[in-house]
This record gives structure tokens, C-alpha cells and sequence, in this order.
């Protein structure tokens, strides 16, 4: 616009100089016509010395990052015109994150970003609104973000002016969001029936941007999936009603193609069932926000409120079915966390149409078509055990249900299950079952897979504390020795962390130790006489304690399947919180916070309701204590309710961490 205006006064100066002269100026020649060698006129002349000046206008953008004001040069017919912006472009003293750049589709791709930059994204956002603007040096997926966010925020403030001011300056500073904020501006605008508005904006746009609507659809589901998944025109258009979902689960690309596929496939086939009915889907979705418009929502026939409805309504009815197909996918890859597909219509009419019309047939179809899903791959498989800290239960219970008397087997297969689990926080907890399982078949086995889960369970933060308290199965030893060469083992293994050392230890301690010794009969039938039960009394009670140079063991029989083992650290390994020092945390705090930790920073309400009851404490009273003790610091909570499930925010947890 501002180019458009230099050239307008530039044009306006040439006819106000030619105006004033009685003939075209020296340096000018005159002009002649192919037929008649007569001179142009004045007017004609000036015509075309302004298309001349028009076409050999040359413009050079200087947007130099040495600088500290962004200046934009426009050289006009070789003389310069400087143009200073209102903004300027600071630099980021520790230097900006590096993000490689690829195409960023919602905000929720934050996710995939590293600590630093989602820390560098925090302070970058908050100076744009605080009117300080940052050099990205190239880094464009930081104001990509930043459009998606400022779309999600106007969902929640509804202020079209304030979002149209905030693309404006978005646009200016990082040029490359400049036709995208446009096209997503025009469909806020559309959807409020700004009409006036949308003018204007297409008015002031139309030579720099005319392509906005192609740019638009080619972010849009179907175009972006139409020749990875072979995709006919018409899937095209219903996948573009839906927008991209921001949740963990859709982020792995895998996952979001098959529910993609599968909602294709639910789409055709309800297709096929209103055909069959004398339908069409198109009629059938048409009918429902009818009802929906007239009885929920109260709208007279005709009216723009209900036409307007009757559109959202249609719309809506696709994102419901991508929902449930999205739950169907979440259940066949034991992705236990559901998302929500409650419904607004609350009208028993409306809601009643909308079950018994669409939804009823979608859940009849899914079943049948779940099945043609395709299991999930290992790099998935890893992602989603990352993210369902629980999930690997599963595999887990199938395994024992399945085993076969070979402890060899079963012991690869969960180390395999360990390798797919190496995100998983809480991994150490899938050698420990297995433990306690195989410890009924094969004791050397079930030793094994502890050592395994002493391995993984040291390498975590919760060992930061001197003395570590664990159990092991009883049934493992058979007497004393056994246990004191165990013991033995796990002080070495401690110290030098060699798992390889310490596994090829264990069959050690049950190979028979021979001693050479000479047998006084009437010596051992007096000792028999005596001490009848001593047999039996080394083999229900098991204790034994430990000590070197770096560290105490001290292991006692707790119940008749259980043995206490406590480890103590003697050198100066830090005792000290895991959390800063500025925090008060109590040890019910401390508990609840590993309970997040080992979650993946997302537990159900009911596990922290179980762990708050047996604390003698309310959960919300829980909760609300640690969001109070962070406050100050965080200035936001710590710990936040999404569906049913308490979740954390992992910057947070680092931020009080210290880390």
C-alpha cells in the first residue's frame, strides 16, 4: 500500500511539472507516430513518459539485520526514498533457538519443539503483545506459532478488530504470515457476516495477495492429504470441513492417518446406508440442523441466524464423526485417554434427532471398520507408550496370560517391551511386575528382570535422595548367603552402573558353593536333637545387612512374599530437593509431583483422589495446596484439569525444578 501511494505522488508530480511547461522538457525526445510524422500532443506525451517511469520503477528492500532500525529503502528512477518503520526488530541477546523451518499446519506444534525454543516462544510472544518485536533470524516457525495462536485466543475473545490489528503487525515485521493472516482474517470475517470488512481487506490486498483463497484451501485437510491418500475430490471436500486437532495423539503422524483413513471410510459408508434409505447425506445432515436450529436454538425458519446455523450445524456434524473415529483408533492401539464427544444440543428433541439419525449409524459402522486399521509401527509404538504411561499393562497382561512355561522367552519378550517403553518414564515399573511374576517359574530369570528394574528406576531423578527403599520377592533366596551376594551385587552395581556386569553376576548366586569338610557324627546328632527346627527357621525368616566403602544395605523379611531392602548412600550425593529451595514442598507434595513425573505429566482425577485419600487429604485440596506453594514463582498454576485428568505443563515442571 505504502509503494502504491509513492507512485500515485510520483505520477502526480511529473503532470503538475509537465502542466506547467509549454513543451515536452529537453532531455525528452520528441515522440512520432509509424503513420503520420507529426508531433504527439502534450497529454499524449505526458502518458507516455508516466507508463515510461512506471515500468523502470526499481525497488530494493534493505532489510539488513546489522541494523537497528528496519528500514525499507524504495529507490525510485535511481533516487532513493527511505521509508522508517514504526517498529523496530530487536535482537535476542542469547540468540534465537534454532528451528528448522517446515510448514507449521496449528499452534499445537509447539509441542514438537525443544524447552529452549518453547522458552525462547514464551518471551517472544509476550513481547509482541507488549509492543517490543524480536529479530527471528530466519527462525519463521516461531511467528507461524504465534498466527495460530493469536487465531486461538480471538475463538475465546471474539474481537475482529484486535485480530485484524495483530495480523497487521505480524504481516509487517515477518512478511512470509502475511497472506496466510489475510486468508484466515477473511473466514473469521465470514463466519461474523463482516461483509463490509471483507471488502475492504480483499480492496487493500488484491495486487499483493490475490491468490489468499488457494493459499487457504491448500492448508485445509484434504488438500494436504489428497495425494498422500489417494484421495477422490469429494473426500477431499469433507476432510476440509474438518480442522487439524491439537492433542498428543493426533501428532503422530501415523495415528492421524489412519484416523483420517478411517473416517474416510465411516464417511462412504454412511453414504451408502442413507442411499439405501432413499437419502442422500447431504439431505439427511441437512434435516438434523434443521431440528437442531429450530428447537435448540430457537431460530425462525429463513432467518440469517438460521441460516447460519444450518452451515456451523452441517459442519459440526463432520468433526463429531472424526471424533469418534479418532476414540475407535485410540481403543484399538490400547491408548486408554478418550477425548470428549459430549454434544451441546440439550434440547431432548434435538438431541434425540441427532443419536438416533447420525450418530447411531456411526457407531454401528465402526466396529467393522476398525479393523481394517493398521497396527501401529515400532517408532509409533514408542510414541504412544511415551504418552499412555500405562499402556504397556496391556502387552504386559497378554504375556502373562500367554506364557508358556519358558522363562527365556518371556524374558526376551519383555525386554522387547523395554525397548518400545525407553520414553516411557515409568518403564522400570514393567521389569518389576515381570519380576514378581516369573519369580514363581525361574528365579534367576525373575533376578535378572530386577536388576533390569533397578537399572532404570536408578538412572531417574527420584534418586537424588541418599537412601532408596525397595522390595523384593521373598521366594528369591534361600537363605541368608544368597541374599548377602545379592546384596553385594547391587552396592557394586550402584557405584559403577554396568548392567552388563551386574546381570552376569546373578546366576552366581545360586550355583551350589562346596566345601571341603570333615563330619563328626555324634556331633551332628546332638545338634539335630537340639535345634530341630533351625531349617525351618532360616527358611521363613530371611535378614541380612551390608556394608562397604560406599554404601549400607539392610534387607529384612517383611511378610512371608516380600523382603524390605534399604540402600544407603555414603558418599556426598546431593539429599537435597529435586525442586528449588524456594519452594516449600511437603513430602505429600513431593509424592504427588512423582506420581506426575512418572505419568508423563498427565494423571486421571481418580488415581490422584486413590493417592490423596491415602494421605488422609481431599484431592482438591491436594492440588490446590501445590498450585498455591507455585504461585508466586509461576505466576499461573502448576497443575491444571483437562476432561478428567489432572495435567502439568512440562515448562513449568522445569521452571520449579530449577533444570
Amino acid at each position: 500500500m505504502t509503494l502504491l501511494i509513492i507512485i500515485i505522488i510520483t505520477v502526480i508530480f511529473i503532470i503538475a511539472f509537465s502542466s506547467n511547461k509549454k513543451q515536452v522538457p529537453n532531455n525528452f525526445p520528441p515522440v512520432y507516430t509509424k503513420e503520420i510524422n507529426t508531433q504527439k500532443s502534450e497529454e499524449e506525451v505526458r502518458k507516455d513518459l508516466i507508463q515510461s517511469l512506471i515500468k523502470n520503477i526499481s525497488i530494493t528492500v534493505d532489510t539488513s539485520l546489522t541494523k537497528n532500525i528496519d528500514d525499507s529503502i524504495i529507490d525510485v528512477t535511481g533516487r532513493p526514498y527511505i521509508i522508517n518503520s514504526n517498529s523496530t526488530l530487536k535482537k535476542y541477546s542469547n540468540g534465537v533457538p534454532l528451528w528448522s523451518h517446515h510448514y507449521v499446519y496449528a499452534y499445537n506444534e509447539i509441542n514438537a519443539a525443544t524447552i529452549e525454543q518453547k522458552e525462547f516462544y514464551k518471551l517472544f510472544k509476550n513481547s509482541f503483545s507488549n509492543g517490543e518485536y524480536y529479530d527471528l533470524e530466519g527462525n519463521t516457525n516461531y511467528a507461524f506459532i504465534l498466527l495460530f495462536d493469536l487465531l486461538n485466543e480471538f475463538d475465546n475473545h471474539k474481537n475482529i478488530n484486535k485480530l485484524e490489528g495483530q495480523f497487521k503487525i505480524l504481516g509487517q515485521l515477518y512478511p512470509k504470515t502475511k497472506s496466510y493472516g489475510i486468508s484466515f482474517l477473511i473466514q473469521r470475517m465470514e463466519a461474523i457476516n463482516e461483509n463490509d470488512s471483507i471488502s475492504r481487506l480483499k480492496e487493500e490486498n488484491r495486487y499483493n495477495y490475490p491468490n489468499y483463497t488457494s493459499d487457504y484451501d491448500s492448508w485445509k485437510l484434504g488438500s494436504k492429504y489428497k495425494t498422500k491418500l489417494n484421495l477422490k475430490e469429494e473426500e477431499v471436500k469433507h476432510l476440509n470441513k474438518l480442522w487439524y486437532p491439537s492433542n498428543n495423539f493426533c501428532n503422530i503422524e501415523f495415528c492421524f492417518i489412519e484416523i483420517l483413513k478411517l473416517y474416510i471410510s465411516v464417511i462412504n459408508e454412511l453414504k451408502e446406508a442413507y442411499i439405501i434409505e432413499g437419502r442422500t447425506i447431504d439431505s439427511q445432515f441437512l434435516a438434523v440442523a434443521d431440528v437442531i436450529a429450530r428447537k435448540h436454538y430457537n431460530y425462525k425458519s429463513g432467518s440469517p441466524n438460521y441460516k447460519y446455523c444450518i452451515e456451523t450445524t452441517t459442519n459440526e456434524f463432520y468433526v463429531h464423526i472424526f471424533k469418534y473415529c479418532e476414540n475407535a483408533v485410540r481403543e484399538f492401539y490400547s491408548h486408554k485417554r478418550k477425548i470428549n464427544t459430549d454434544i451441546s444440543y440439550t434440547t431432548q428433541e434435538a438431541k434425540a434427532e441427532f443419536e438416533s439419525k447420525i450418530l447411531f449409524k456411526v457407531t454401528e459402522l465402526l466396529p467393522g471398520l476398525i479393523l481394517k486399521v493398521s497396527t501401529p509401527d515400532e517408532a509409533t509404538d514408542i510414541e504412544l507408550f511415551s504418552q499412555n504411561t500405562n499402556r504397556w499393562k496391556t502387552k504386559f497382561e497378554e504375556l502373562s496370560k500367554n506364557y508358556a512355561g519358558n522363562p527365556k522367552d518371556f524374558l526376551n519378550s519383555i525386554l522387547s517391551l523395554g525397548e518400545l517403553n525407553k520414553k516411557n518414564p515409568s518403564i522400570e515399573n514393567i521389569f518389576f511386575e515381570a519380576s514378581k511374576f516369573i519369580s514363581k517359574y525361574d528365579k534367576e530369570s525373575a533376578l535378572a528382570l530386577y536388576v533390569h528394574y533397578l537399572y532404570h528406576d536408578l538412572k531417574s531423578a527420584n534418586f537424588d535422595n541418599k537412601q532408596l527403599t525397595k522390595t523384593i520377592q521373598k521366594n528369591l533366596f534361600n537363605n541368608n548367603n544368597q541374599l548377602h551376594d545379592f546384596e553385594t551385587i547391587v552396592s557394586e552395581f550402584i557405584k559403577d552402573r554396568n548392567l552388563d556386569k551386574a546381570l552376569k553376576q546373578v546366576p552366581k548366586i545360586y550355583e551350589v558353593k562346596r566345601k571341603k569338610i570333615q563330619l563328626d557324627t555324634d556331633t551332628i546328632k546332638e545338634v539335630q536333637l537340639q535345634h530341630s527346627g533351625t531349617v525351618e527357621l532360616l527358611n521363613e525368616y530371611l535378614k541380612d545387612d551390608f556394608e562397604d566403602d560406599d554404601n549400607t544395605i539392610k534387607s529384612q523379611e517383611i511378610s512371608n512374599e516380600e523382603i524390605k531392602i534399604e540402600i544407603t548412600r555414603k558418599n556426598e550425593f546431593s539429599s537435597s530437593s529435586f525442586f528449588l529451595n524456594d519452594l516449600s514442598f511437603t513430602p505429600i507434595h513431593l509424592s504427588a509431583l512423582e506420581i506426575f513425573s512418572k505419568n508423563n505429566f498427565s494423571v486421571s482425577q481418580n488415581e490422584i483422589e486413590v493417592f490423596a485419600k491415602s494421605k488422609g487429604i481431599f484431592k482438591n485440596q491436594l492440588i490446590e495446596s501445590i498450585n498455591e506453594t507455585c504461585y508466586e514463582l509461576l505466576d499461573d498454576v502448576l497443575i491444571e484439569e483437562e476432561d478428567d485428568y489432572y495435567t502439568i505443563n512440562t515448562n513449568y515442571y522445569q521452571k520449579i525444578s530449577g533444570k
